[in-house]
């Protein structure tokens, strides 16, 4: 409830998700009333957090929601991750209302996983905090290294994105982010260095490690950069007619579409929270559901705790 997306749409592909991975989950599905099933419980919402409401005042207005109930089942530990494609604001501070920080976290910090030329890295934070300390840079890091152990990375690499490759570049508080970093070199090389924005893609790191408010303008104009050039190749393919090269594309915008990954992660909160896109198709929200599957097998806060 409350994307830019109806309920009606997803239904349809929970089912089927539901039918695929019975045997390792159930579903409790906050919506308009519907008949419970085996495997599927349906809790009725009377409140919608709109994507224009303000995030304070609706979480503390609108506790009906779908999502203020959610993230407080999941604090209740009745359910083990909570999947949204609400409102980002609200759903970052209904979570910080309500779900404790976890020891050594100061910020909570959202994460995603961008394609590179080799592998898939995890950035972060890519909205949650526009101003960052080093401390809060260094804890991002050891968030993202969590993860990317949760999905089968035995040993993750980090790099700090800035304006140069030099240690002594960026801000005063990336200069001593740096510092703080290196000291995760000790038995191995953790921390590959700062890494700039044009080499970011390029599979050097693992983890990316910034503040929310460059990841967000990084994210977005890698999102639109991709999308402004497929979508000038796919229209000289059409001309070409050559069957080889619209096949090739077609994989390519598939690999970049962020339906095909799990959201973006709220991180550092004692909970498993994924946001999926505003604007999700049913595809975005089961990647959505099968990434926050994972992380409770995969004993993701634990491993944080550690």
């Amino acid at each position: 409830m409350g994307s830019d997306t109806p309920p009606g749409v997803f239904l349809p592909a929970l089912f089927a998700l539901h039918r695929e991975i019975k045997t390792q989950a159930d579903f409790v599905v906050f919506s308009e009333a519907m008949e419970s099933q085996e495997g599927i419980q349906f809790i009725p919402t009377d409140e919608v957090i709109a994507m224009e409401d303000d995030p304070l005042t609706a979480v503390r207005r609108k506790k009906g929601s779908s999502l203020c109930l959610g993230i407080q089942m999941l604090k209740e530990e009745k359910i083990d991750a909570f999947v949204s494609a609400g409102n980002t604001g609200a759903l970052m501070a209904c979570a910080a209302l309500s779900l404790k920080l976890l020891p050594g976290i100061d910020k909570p910090a959202l994460m995603t996983l961008l394609p590179t030329e080799s592998k898939e890295m995890a950035v972060l934070d890519i909205g949650a905090n526009t101003r960052c300390t080093a401390d809060n840079l260094f804890q991002f890091a050891l968030m993202g290294i969590a993860y990317q152990k949760s999905r089968g990375i035995p040993e993750p690499t980090v790099g700090l994105l800035n304006i140069g490759s030099e240690a002594k570049k960026g801000t005063p508080e990336h200069q001593e982010a740096y510092q703080k970093l290196l000291a995760l070199n000790q038995a191995r090389r953790v921390f590959v260095g700062n890494i700039e924005g044009r080499e970011a893609l390029a599979g050097l790191c693992d983890v990316l490690v910034t503040d929310g408010f460059t990841g967000n303008v990084f994210l977005k104009t890698a999102e639109g950069i991709a999308g402004a050039l497929l979508n000038q190749l796919e229209a000289a393919a059409s001309e070409d007619c050559s069957p080889h090269l619209k096949s090739v594309l077609s994989g390519i915008r598939q690999r970049l579409h962020y339906a095909e990954y799990p959201g973006a992660i709220l991180t550092g909160v004692n909970g498993i929270v994924v946001k999926c896109h505003g604007a999700s198709p049913p595809q975005a929200l089961v990647s959505g559901i099968k990434g926050a599957l994972r992380l409770v097998q995969h004993n993701f806060l634990e491993n944080l705790r550690c």
